[in-house]
């Protein structure tokens, strides 16, 4: 399931639109922040952006960071992931003059309070699905619930097929970070439901 979660940095980066600025370019994979060189974007790149992950599995936390050239057209946005032993944040920022991200990269905090909403809670190798009696209660902004099943897990030399279901913070699936891998099939489903509200 690491694989899987840190794996979807990778998804955020190099589409672009627009006007050619100054951008720092590096990355790290153990870090919260990372320095390199200053790139001239190419003409169709129009902001700078800055990518970063946190994934806390079982109380210990890992960083990546990325710092590129880019061009989404959302200035901002944050996706958040929690099951009962893993928390995963991904946070992409973008600015619009030379070198604006140089500056550390950061991560808005998170809100820790219940707000009412429960998702089932469970993970399983080698599956299409998971199922179980034992739900998680969500936190924060996490207010649906998130099924993701495909070939997503790694054993260390391979993907194949896992599935897990949690909270998310998404409206919609088609704003899940490998959303787009549904159409190459590594992806064979996501979902968002709306969970198990406290009477």
């Amino acid at each position: 399931m690491n694989a899987f979660l840190t794996g979807v940095i990778f998804l955020v980066a190099f589409t672009a639109t627009g006007k050619s600025i100054d951008c720092v370019s590096c990355s790290s994979t153990n870090g919260t922040d990372c320095s390199g060189e200053v790139t001239t974007c190419a003409e169709d790149q129009t902001f700078c952006q800055t990518a970063r992950t946190e994934l806390k599995k079982d109380g210990v936390a890992s960083n990546q960071v990325y710092k590129y050239c880019g061009g989404d057209e959302e200035p901002h946005w944050i996706y958040r992931e929690e099951s009962l032993t893993t928390f995963f944040q991904l946070e992409v920022e973008n600015c619009e003059t030379d070198k604006c991200n140089e500056k550390p990269a950061q991560l808005t905090p998170r809100v820790n309070t219940p707000n009412g909403v429960k998702c089932m809670n469970c993970f399983k190798d080698y599956s299409a699905d998971c199922n179980s009696e034992e739900t998680i209660e969500c936190t924060g902004d996490m207010n649906k619930c998130l099924f993701v099943s495909g070939n997503f897990c790694n054993n260390g030399t391979a993907f194949y097929a896992c599935a897990l279901r949690h909270c998310t913070n998404i409206a919609s699936a088609d704003l899940h970070p490998r959303y787009d891998e549904v159409d190459t099939g590594n992806i064979q489903k996501i979902e968002i439901s709306e969970g198990i509200k406290d009477a």
